[in-house]
């Protein structure tokens, strides 16, 4: 998992995209919320999340950087990827 949200975290800044960490690890009511926006009882951290908009999980993310689709997978407006803050949970 902390590989995993690492390479997030890499890939973010690499790109200047502002986001926000989560840390789900000594919050059940944070982790229950997690789950909830991903619409899975048993999802696991990284979860991405624009806003109330759920993006996905890691392997979603890794396959958006691949295709070159990130803005369009973290649901950001416009053509430059510096849009509002976004969470992720962990």
């Amino acid at each position: 998992i902390k590989s995993q949200q690492s390479e997030v975290m890499r890939v973010l800044d690499g790109k200047h995209i502002k986001y926000e960490l989560v840390d789900i690890s000594q919050d059940n009511a944070l982790r229950e919320e997690m789950r909830a926006k991903a619409g899975d009882p048993k999802a696991i951290p990284p979860q991405i999340v624009n806003g109330d908009q759920y993006c996905g999980d890691y392997e979603g993310f890794v396959e958006a950087v691949e295709q070159n689709i990130l803005q369009q997978f973290l649901k950001l407006p416009g053509p430059r990827a510096q849009g509002s803050p976004l969470p992720l949970a962990f």
